[in-house]
């Protein structure tokens, strides 16, 4: 038995890993630095990458990638097994569902010694891509293969609600909430104004969504909402478009012309254009049918910029503190950007302040804390 402070031999594998992008990357990049920062050893287990070394240290974290094969769809990791049964690790850590690293971990998942936690950062497919296969996997598949688990880490109570009530016990669940760097936010803020004029917006009001047309960000929901205000909002949309869905540039384009909504699509840009962007609008509004997090709201708040989002995620308990609206329709997202212009300001107060719990420090800090506290009671 490790007593706290000792140092853990931690696993960690993932659908990918850095130089790749992607929200999962960087949440599981961050717990392994973070760890391996303080003094934790770390291996991180991924899928190779082209031009990339199968095996690195990467700030501390040793990082081995497996070849793939692909066959019918699938990815299937090569010599999967047999690479964790190599590595002398106290603790294993799996992240995501429906993904190669915890499909071809779970039937095995009790053959393993070590300490085992999952942080399954949501469900995905379970909501947006419901059917009879999909509920029987998440329903009695993969809510049984979970008690092989000594614990699970939820980012939201929803999550940790969710999962409750497959029947997984609710002592071995921890709430361990996304965290921000901070730091981004001490700069001075560019030239608010000069940033709202490149949009073009002629509205008195202008809000910001960040996040990209994916299905389940709903940027045609947004778009509805800023119409319902008559011209006191306009939209600035930032993000990738993925083609081919009723929610993607195009149809949000045509929408908004349809509808007289001012919206201005400005596509990707860059990390310092983005801050610029929270800092200068009046709000950030999101309208997702599904978010593992929702971690723009957080940016939102660090920025000092109040939210109205769609139930999703984090939102509900985000905005309790009294950082933003959570609503549960367009109607209602309308409502709220009428009203937040007597309360932005209070509401971003409350966002600066709260948003200090939430950051990457404190993440990794309550992660270690459970590897421990699991550990105790393996």
């Amino acid at each position: 038995m490790r007593t706290p402070g000792e140092r853990v031999r931690i696993v960690l594998p993932v659908l990918r890993y850095v130089p790749a992008l992607g929200g999962a990357t960087r949440l599981v990049q961050l717990i392994a630095e973070g760890a391996a920062a303080r003094g934790h050893s770390v291996t991180v287990v991924t899928q190779s990458e082209p031009g990339v070394p199968d095996e690195q240290v990467i700030a501390g974290v040793r990082v081995l990638r497996l070849r793939m094969r692909h066959l019918a769809g699938f990815r299937i990791p090569r010599g999967y097994l047999r690479l964790l049964r190599s590595i002398d690790a106290d603790l294993m850590h799996q992240s995501g569902n429906r993904i190669w690293n915890v499909d071809y971990y779970l039937p095995f998942a009790r053959s393993f010694d070590w300490t085992q936690v999952i942080m399954p950062m949501g469900f995905y497919h379970y909501w947006m891509r419901p059917g009879i296969l999909r509920s029987f996997y998440y329903d009695r598949y993969f809510a049984g293969r979970l008690r092989a688990f000594d614990g699970y880490i939820a980012l939201t109570r929803g999550e940790a609600d969710q999962v409750a009530g497959w029947g997984y016990p609710v002592d071995r669940i921890r709430v361990v909430p996304v965290g921000i760097d901070l730091t981004e936010f001490d700069a001075p803020p560019s030239d608010g104004a000069a940033v709202r004029a490149s949009w073009g917006l002629a509205t008195p009001h202008v809000a910001v969504y960040v996040g990209g047309l994916y299905d389940n960000k709903r940027v045609d929901r947004l778009v509805r909402a800023i119409a319902g205000t008559k011209g006191g909002w306009g939209l600035v949309v930032v993000g990738v478009d993925i083609p081919g869905t009723p929610y993607d540039r195009a149809h949000c384009e045509a929408l908004a012309r349809d509808l007289g909504a001012s919206v201005r699509f400005l596509g990707p840009i860059s990390r310092s254009q983005v801050l610029d962007a929270l800092r200068a609008a009046d709000a950030y509004v999101q309208g997702s049918a599904f978010e593992g997090f929702g971690i723009s709201l957080l940016e939102a708040m660090a920025a000092g910029r109040p939210f109205v989002s769609f139930d999703a995620g984090a939102a509900r308990e985000l905005s309790e503190t009294g950082a933003g609206f959570c609503v549960h329709s367009e109607s209602e997202m309308t409502a709220a950007l009428s009203s937040l212009p007597a309360r932005a300001e209070e509401m971003g107060r409350a966002g600066r302040t709260v948003v200090q719990q939430y950051s990457v420090e404190r993440m990794v800090d309550r992660v270690i804390d459970f590897y421990q506290s699991v550990q105790r009671g393996h």
